[in-house]
């Protein structure tokens, strides 16, 4: 069922997509090797966890938007298609079927997350090559696009559910343009508060990873608050479109 629903992909333009959400990314993160002066006054070398924050930053400010057009597309397309019957015709439960499309929008937003540290990698491997850093960087670098990856799919059974009642994609990617825009905010503001708005906790692992703002001393008292908001948002979510996808009719036209 994955096989078959990322072959429906070919032909669409949701690998533009996938760029659409890496090469912003890349380019912030570039933008390190700009020249910079060090408090006494001596040229700055390039900070190779401030690229990283700089990628994650960018990615988590666009996330939503994207990633809520992958849900979209993926669940809507046999609606906006009249094909719904056929597919609901395989002998195949529909939980399953839901489960696959799913399945997909997570390797997309893996791709998506891979792709967007391309640039700060490269850089990381010269250094590294180079004996200006040692991997413990790197790897704190990886693990937060791990985290960011893995709390970015909290919100993706959100943008299911509005999905399969639409039938169409309009109301999830208003839902994205929405949860881009506070989380813009939020992470302008910086606060440590903001990561409870589910769609914002992707950033809790970007901001410890940052340099002058991140309290290093102490966790962020709202991390476990904010886990456990967006774990209920994800069951919740998850549920009703399970049940809402298994229970819905059949349409007529289709």
């Amino acid at each position: 069922m994955i096989y078959t629903e990322l072959l429906k992909l070919k032909s669409t333009k949701i690998p533009w997509l996938v760029l659409l959400g890496a090469i912003p990314a890349n380019l912030v993160a570039l933008f390190a090797f700009l020249p910079k002066i060090a408090p006494d006054g001596t040229p700055a070398g390039i900070d190779i966890q401030d690229m990283f924050y700089r990628q994650g930053m960018v990615l988590v400010m666009i996330a939503p938007s994207i990633f809520a057009l992958f849900t979209a597309y993926i669940i809507s397309r046999e609606y906006q298609e009249r094909t719904i019957n056929q597919l609901f015709s395989y002998p195949v439960s529909r939980a399953r079927i839901l489960s696959a499309k799913l399945a997909v929008v997570f390797i997309l937003i893996v791709m998506t997350t891979v792709l967007s540290c391309i640039a700060v990698l490269a850089a990381s491997l010269v250094k590294l090559l180079q004996g200006s850093i040692n991997f413990d960087i790197i790897w704190l670098g990886l693990k937060m696009n791990v985290w960011v990856c893995l709390l970015s799919f909290g919100t993706v059974p959100v943008a299911a559910a509005v999905t399969l009642i639409a039938k169409n994609v309009i109301p999830a990617a208003v839902l994205g343009v929405f949860a881009t825009i506070v989380t813009v905010i939020g992470e302008i503001g910086h606060g440590q508060g903001g990561i409870l708005f589910p769609w914002l906790t992707p950033y809790w692992p970007v901001r410890h990873l940052a340099q002058d703002i991140a309290d290093l001393a102490d966790p962020n008292p709202y991390a476990v608050p904010a886990l456990i908001i967006l774990s209920a948002t994800f069951v919740l979510s998850m549920a009703f479109s399970l049940i809402y996808y298994v229970r819905s009719d059949v349409h007529s036209g289709s």
